[in-house]
């Protein structure tokens, strides 16, 4: 397949035709799934090209004039003197058809080196050799000089070149090929002259030539633009919509944005995103005619104060849209951006002046109305806000954002058949659209508090007559038609609430070393305590449950609990006699009282505050609360042992060593390592709590219509 069928075009010599066939060509042929088609493609662009040159070069050769004819007797003449005849011979091509039509000897001589033309002029001729290769099929006036009889020259030797000989000015540099890193760099050059001037930058057709360049059509120079042209609009993004459109459709960077998420900053993907959907726009041709601006750091100021609203930092907001209108006053973009701080911050009164004024700057500025139009609802101007919509929607009228509150603003007005007539068609476009379901149900619910007692008879009867068309539903049906409706809304929340829900009880279960059972059965056991009357009660009880008893024959063995927080950073329990835990200054409200009393016929350590301390102190029995727990592996045992046996006490012999009943919580319960991650999955369970509750009226409001 011949070079013009690979390109699908006829033969021709015009560069520009070729280089939009190749383009066109490799639009087609994927460097992934055909890289052997790229390939035979780019060489059929570069031949193409070699042929146009070469193409050119021939015609230029043909128009030229042929030599001057000699006479005869001008060779006898020349053999006898030293003319610039007989080094002619010497030069190349070009410059024995330059000698050929020069008319004195003073114009050959100043185009050789010295060196050559003293060689010259004292060297004999010798006979010219013959070529020993085939002549060209093509004959041009060129060719028919070199094939003139030959001449005799003198003999010479090879003429070395000066080193400071300047050859720039016979070098035709664009013949030379570039390779990809050279490519690109110019390609890049380019970029940057074009984006410096603001006035060439916002024109399509400057970015269409841009992209229009060689390095774009070569494969490897493509990737290599491709990975460094986001880099550079991430410093330099001031650029209309129809720009980033263009770009867009040269580099797909919107099917690339997750690998783009992971590449470029947050900030710039959410702006990046935002030009190619179209969800905000800035524009630039407000101020072209402005020569006195500062136009850079206006548009800087603007985009601060775009990222801080989208952000909701309001400081950076007023203080950017404050020193960008002191620049230029009249930007609709920047008084669109100074209404949305205003409406986002509360100031409702002030945006709606904003808007008002934006919409007699710029009347076809679509944005303006929608937000007026929603300014009038909420000052009870339905009539206004109709006429702001009715305005949109002949500009735009597939807008459904303007037919919302269209329908809302006739909804106000009480015309319920054109408000209803609005909200079927939005839920025959977007059968999810809640809002729409909400806004019928406020027209179709018999039940409506602000229902107006004014309302004439006949209206009343043709609402009632929608109610019957439509058929309510029972409790049973609505309740099913509910949840059905709620779940399908909430699958992914609901989901994740109970995964929350199942991690919190998993992080209490370990930390309490007990089954999901017991855990279950410990929940319970908070609201209704375990009576415990008998050491065999006390047994059978799992560790972890709150127990309810009595102690009888109780004392308080002057023994203390208490924490030493500058000796131990972490909670650490210690147990010492009251003088000393004085001493050491020890005594806190996480202090804890060692007490053994009697439960049945076997005694039990049972730690109290200090009231409780008191009161077995002063009645020697009590009837209290505590969580059951092990006696841990320590120092706490032997102490008390010690104690009761320095003090003779007669609980030594029948005392329980293997369990003991807290009744006063310790620093372990309060801080275990655990709890940070408890209170971090409470905190996101918060949340999901108030979504839920949030979607629970909407979901009541929009039954009807499933």
């Amino acid at each position: 397949m011949g070079i013009w069928e690979i390109l699908g075009i006829e033969p021709t010599d015009n560069p520009a035709q070729i280089k939009k066939a190749y383009a066109k060509k490799l639009k087609i042929h994927n460097p992934e799934v055909d890289p052997e088609g790229v390939q035979r493609l780019r060489e059929a662009y570069d031949l193409a090209l070699k042929y146009t040159r070469n193409t050119n070069r021939n015609r230029y050769i043909e128009e030229r004039p042929l030599p001057v004819t000699r006479q005869p007797g001008q060779l006898d003449e020349l053999e006898d003197t030293d003319s610039e005849e007989e080094t002619s011979h010497l030069q190349p091509p070009k410059q024995r058809y330059e000698l050929a039509n020069t008319d004195s000897e003073e114009e050959t001589v100043h185009l050789q080196p010295p060196r050559r033309l003293y060689e010259l002029w004292h060297s004999e001729p010798v006979e010219e050799e013959k070529p020993n290769y085939d002549p060209p099929q093509r004959i041009t006036l060129f060719d028919r000089f070199l094939e003139e009889p030959p001449q005799e020259v003198v003999p010479h030797e090879e003429i070395s070149i000066p080193q400071r000989y300047d050859f720039s000015e016979n070098y035709d540099h664009a013949e030379r090929p570039m390779n990809p890193d050279e490519m690109v760099e110019r390609f890049f050059r380019r970029t940057h002259k074009l984006y410096d001037n603001y006035h060439e930058r916002i024109q399509l057709e400057n970015w269409r030539e841009l992209l229009d360049d060689e390095a774009m059509w070569n494969v490897g120079c493509h990737q290599l633009i491709d990975t460094r042209f986001l880099s550079f609009l991430e410093e330099h993004y001031h650029l209309p919509y129809d720009v980033w459109k263009l770009l867009d459709s040269h580099f797909q960077w919107r099917e690339k944005s997750e690998k783009l998420a992971s590449q470029l900053s947050e900030r710039f993907v959410t702006y990046l995103n935002g030009q190619l959907n179209q969800s905000f726009t800035l524009r630039y041709h407000s101020f072209e005619n402005s020569t006195d601006l500062d136009i850079e750091t206006f548009l800087e100021l603007r985009s601060d104060a775009f990222f801080a609203l989208m952000e909701n930092d309001w400081e950076t907001a007023q203080t950017s849209l404050a020193q960008a209108h002191a620049l230029y006053a009249f930007d609709p973009d920047l008084i669109r951006l100074q209404g949305e701080y205003f409406l986002r911050t509360g100031n409702k009164n002030r945006a709606f002046h904003t808007f008002d004024q934006l919409i007699r700057l710029d009347p076809d500025n679509v944005d303006a109305y929608l937000y007026r139009a929603r300014l009038h609802l909420e000052k009870g101007d339905p009539a206004d806000a109709i006429r702001d919509c009715e305005e949109v929607l002949s500009r735009m009228p597939e807008l459904w954002e303007a037919r919302s509150l269209l329908g809302k603003g006739y909804l106000q007005l009480g015309e319920w058949e054109k408000a209803q007539a609005i909200f079927q068609e939005m839920l025959q476009h977007n059968p999810s659209d809640i809002d729409a379901k909400i806004c019928l149900t406020q027209i179709q619910s018999p039940f409506r508090k602000n229902t107006d007692p004014a309302v004439s008879m006949p209206d009343k009867a043709a609402r009632k007559k929608i109610l019957n068309s439509l058929g309510l539903p029972g409790k049973l049906a609505k309740f099913k038609q509910f949840w059905g409706l709620y779940t399908r809304r909430n699958i992914w929340t609901i989901i994740f609430f109970l995964l929350l829900h199942y991690a919190m009880f998993a992080v209490v279960a370990a930390k309490l070393d007990m089954t999901s059972e017991q855990m279950f059965y410990s929940l319970v056991n908070k609201f209704q305590p375990v009576s415990i009357k008998t050491v065999e009660d006390l047994k059978q009880t799992p560790l972890g449950y709150q127990v309810e008893f009595t102690l009888t024959k109780a004392s308080y063995i002057n023994m203390l609990r208490v924490y030493d927080k500058e000796k131990h950073p972490e909670p650490k329990a210690e147990f010492l006699p009251a003088p000393k835990a004085e001493e050491r200054d020890l005594l806190n409200a996480d202090t804890g009282y060692v007490n053994v009393g009697y439960l049945d016929n076997q005694a039990v350590i049972v730690i109290t505050d200090y009231a409780h301390a008191k009161e077995i102190h002063d009645n020697k029995s009590i009837t209290m609360q505590g969580t059951l727990k092990a006696i841990p592996d320590g120092e706490m045992l032997p102490v008390i042992m010690n104690a009761l046996d320095k003090r003779k006490h007669p609980y030594n012999a029948t005392l329980v060593t293997d369990t003991y009943i807290n009744a006063k919580t310790d620093l372990e319960e309060k801080g275990w390592p655990g709890s940070w991650l408890l209170g971090i999955l409470a905190m996101i369970s918060m949340l999901y709590y108030i979504r839920i509750i949030r979607e629970i009226p909407k979901t009541r409001k929009a039954l009807t219509f499933q």
